[in-house]
């Protein structure tokens, strides 16, 4: 008896996705909770910041605004 074997590109396997453990998630918890401290932080401080220097930190005048909306804005300030 011969056996032919074909490679199609892909799998059929379906993969089993690791269950987290509590230490994981608590510190994924503490993690998250960390993130979202900065970013209060980060949106006090750019809300105290008047509209020049927002400007010469590269946002633009959208951005501004959604700042004085209280929305979150991403920057690149390395770019």
């Amino acid at each position: 008896m011969n056996t032919t074997t074909f490679d199609l590109g892909y799998t059929t396997e379906t993969t089993k996705t690791k269950k987290t453990g509590f230490f994981g998630r608590l510190v994924q918890s503490f993690i998250a909770a960390r993130e979202a401290e900065a970013r209060r932080r980060i949106a006090i401080h750019f809300a105290n910041l008047s509209d020049h220097q927002l400007g010469a930190l590269g946002m633009s005048a959208r951005d501004i605004e959604l700042v004085r909306g209280g929305q979150s804005v991403r920057i690149d300030l390395m770019g």
